[in-house]
């Protein structure tokens, strides 16, 4: 018997998709060494990128290190997450959903990460889009649980 599938696990690959443009409409910036918000970095330094590039410059050389290869790895997170979402996880591929659960744990680890930093005003521009990205992740993986794992046929007639 063919069960028809409900709207809510036909379409909630699209999340992940949604999650991966996300990541990257900053990434790209993020590896070139923009940085779209330098008021974040001022809220945790004390300085700006610039003010920190002036006073310490090799200071500046191994934040610009980190903020650019951060920026390369969000654009091949967000990568798997597109790819991922529109072929295997669209599919039902059990792995796909399994695999999917490093995305609601890479945002815990990055929300206690966040949660380290002794500037109030830095966790309060971090911690809100991460939780955001979280609760979608987890939203992703559950609406669809059915597709992955459907309730056994009842063997009585």
């Amino acid at each position: 018997m063919v069960m028809k599938e409900k709207i809510h696990e036909k379409y909630a690959w699209i999340i992940f998709v949604v999650l991966g443009i996300l990541v990257l409409a900053t990434a790209p910036l993020h590896a070139l060494g923009y940085n779209t918000d330098p008021g974040l970095v001022k809220s945790i330094v004390g300085m700006t990128p610039d003010d920190l590039k002036d006073s310490n410059p090799l200071s500046y050389a191994l934040y610009s290190f980190y903020f650019q290869s951060g920026g390369m790895s969000d654009i091949f997170w967000a990568f798997l997450l597109i790819v991922i979402s529109v072929t295997a996880y669209r599919r039902g591929e059990k792995w796909a959903w399994y695999a999917f659960w490093i995305v609601p744990a890479w945002y815990l680890g990055y929300a206690a990460l966040s949660l380290t930093l002794e500037s109030s005003e830095a966790r309060s521009v971090l911690l809100p889009p991460v939780i955001g990205f979280l609760i979608l992740s987890l939203v992703g993986l559950l609406l669809p649980f059915r597709k992955f794992f459907p309730r056994k046929a009842n063997p009585q007639g």
